[in-house]
């Protein structure tokens, strides 16, 4: 018999944790590459819209990211706690990291999109 602290998270629970923390670095990660690949096509194009297009679908991936982050963290009780261990703590804390991995790699994307404004990709 185990204790009722003890309990383990749902499967949900743990892959909505999992996609709050990864998702964002995977749509920074796509993000970079799309952006590189893309460039020698927007050159012969002489239109800037697939970058800007890759750079604000990576975005909102990461923005979905940290919603899932959020979520999660408002399902595992929604406060942070000093006391004790556990999966709820330990859920809690996973979550706050995917929102602050989230939100990190959400201004990086920002930070890659920034000069696609200013340059033109046959620069």
């Amino acid at each position: 018999m185990t204790d009722p602290g003890t309990e383990l998270p749902e499967a949900g629970h743990l892959v909505g944790l999992w996609t709050g923390l990864l998702l964002a670095p995977a749509a920074f990660l796509v993000n970079l590459e799309l952006g590189y690949l893309a460039v020698r096509g927007s050159c012969a194009a002489g239109s800037q819209l697939a970058l800007h297009l890759i750079h604000a679908a990576c975005l909102l991936a990461a923005g979905a990211g940290l919603l899932v982050a959020w979520r999660e963290f408002r399902r595992a009780g929604g406060v942070w706690s000093a006391e004790g261990g556990g999966p709820e703590a330990r859920s809690r804390f996973m979550a706050i990291i995917g929102i602050a991995t989230s939100a990190l790699f959400g201004l990086t994307i920002v930070a890659q999109w920034l000069p696609t404004f200013a340059l033109h990709p046959c620069q």
